[in-house]
């Protein structure tokens, strides 16, 4: 029985059920949410893209870009972006082309603490169990290794040849394994 095989698969099991389950939670939790869906309001002063956690819902967008105190970007994510009227047509084009090109770090930020819940259990059970398999190495009981002597050859350790070459004239084996012929015999001697 290997227990270090055994443990490595066991870990291998339960590191992959425990990131399963982690990859649904932060679906359930992340789904229809920022950063990867929801209205975003872009803020001029401070240069950036606040996400807005109030229900916003989609009469009151349209409201805000029917009164024309809002300018609004749809994205093919699902995200919207709100900007004010008065940057002008151009100045909304750049800052919507900013917000798309800026996703994957909104992203990912959202994403880090999801995939350190998904790496740090695992990653701690692994090193806690090669720590307690390595304390339960220490205890084995030492193998001394056989005296060093002077060996002598025998009989018994000579090394043997791949085939018998005392019988059929020095032949190899698959040869010898045609069956008797007798007219191979008289050629080749009878049993020499």
């Amino acid at each position: 029985m290997n227990w270090s095989k055994g443990l490595w698969r066991g870990w291998l099991a339960a590191a992959l059920l425990w990131g399963a389950a982690v990859a649904a939670f932060a679906a359930a939790d992340l789904h229809g949410r920022h950063p990867f869906a929801g209205l975003y309001a872009y803020s001029d002063a401070r240069d950036a893209f606040l996400p807005q956690h109030y229900a916003a819902d989609e009469a009151v967008v349209e409201d805000g870009v029917r009164r024309g105190v809002v300018t609004r970007t749809d994205f093919p994510d699902g995200t919207t972006l709100a900007a004010p009227p008065d940057l002008g047509e151009e100045r909304v084009r750049a800052v919507a082309e900013r917000f798309w090109a800026e996703r994957w770090a909104r992203r990912a930020e959202a994403l880090w603490p999801w995939a350190l819940r998904a790496a740090v259990p695992p990653l701690l059970l692994l090193l806690s169990g090669a720590f307690a398999l390595w304390v339960a190495r220490g205890f084995r009981p030492k193998v001394v290794p056989e005296e060093m002597g002077v060996e002598t050859a025998t009989a018994e350790d000579a090394p043997k040849a791949a085939f018998n070459t005392r019988s059929a004239g020095g032949l190899p084996p698959f040869i010898r394994s045609l069956g008797p012929d007798p007219k191979r015999r008289r050629v080749l001697g009878a049993g020499r």
